[in-house]
């Protein structure tokens, strides 16, 4: 009978350290599953902070190329403005105004 119950002590106290062993596990990969949560939430908010960046540097990439575009209308305008003027001031010189 006392072979009986030490082998059932050993089974038990085995079978402790096998739980005891899994739980250690258990926690590490708590730990590594909670570090890779913050990670995670920390890598969010950066790429919210890139995705506003990114949509800033757009705007600003937009007025670039609107710069030249503006540029050359302003060239026409002044052409244009000049050229009319140089048409009116003709004609007035030629019916006699000027």
């Amino acid at each position: 009978m006392e072979n009986k119950e030490e082998s059932f002590e050993i089974q038990v106290l085995t079978r402790l350290a096998v739980i005891e062993a899994k739980l250690d596990d258990y926690k590490k990969i708590e730990d590594i599953t909670y570090r890779a949560y913050n990670n995670t939430k920390e890598n969010i908010k950066d790429i919210n902070n890139l995705k506003e960046k990114v949509a800033t540097l757009e705007k600003d990439v937009e007025g670039i190329k609107d710069q030249p575009r503006q540029r050359w209308f302003n060239l026409l305008g002044t052409i244009l403005s000049v050229v009319v003027t140089a048409i009116v001031t003709f004609i007035l010189v030629k019916i006699g105004l000027g």
